[in-house]
């Protein structure tokens, strides 16, 4: 909108009644906008540097963290190694111990099998001479049964003289004498 005349009439009556004042508001708000940017500006650098310390702070207890977890990672990994190290030692000496128990069970059974073959040699000749000592008296047994037992004949005369006795139809001569 243009200016009239009358706008400029304002302008003067109140650069004349307000003015001083005017441009000591102008001067105090040009001081205090001054005032307030070097503030912000103040504040801008102390906060970039107290970001700059936390940055640092953060990156430092980052490469803290980082060195710790390639730490517990290396003994990690050397205490796995170290426990299949003893693994694999401990596999090698009982796999040995295993060997040497069979090996000796081996041998035991050996001289155990060893042992009963020579009792039962042992006991198969003890028994044979057992079973010939027994058939020897059986026979010498059976010789004096022979040689004690009664005939066939003799028998039978025998309880034919005893029926007729029985019977008295035998009679027995009388003693002379």
């Amino acid at each position: 909108m243009p200016e009239t005349p009358n706008d400029r009439n304002v302008d003067q009556i109140r650069d004349i009644l307000f003015g001083g004042q005017m441009r000591d508001y102008e001067r105090r708000f040009q001081e205090l906008s001054e005032r307030l940017d070097a503030e912000a500006a103040r504040l801008r650098q102390d906060l970039e540097k107290r970001l700059g310390l936390l940055e640092k702070r953060l990156d430092e207890h980052g490469e803290k963290i980082a060195k710790q977890l390639r730490q517990e990672a290396a003994d990690r990994t050397s205490a796995f190694d170290d426990l299949e190290s003893r693994t694999l030692q401990a596999q090698r000496t009982l796999r040995s111990e295993l060997q040497g128990a069979i090996q000796a069970l081996e041998a035991e059974l050996a001289a155990h099998d060893e042992r009963l073959r020579a009792e039962l040699a042992g006991l198969r000749a003890e028994a044979g001479e057992r079973i010939d000592a027994q058939s020897a008296q059986a026979a010498r047994a059976a010789s004096e049964l022979r040689a004690d037992k009664v005939a066939r004949a003799d028998l039978a005369a025998l309880l034919t003289e005893v029926a007729l006795r029985l019977k008295g139809e035998f009679d027995l001569p009388l003693p002379r004498g």
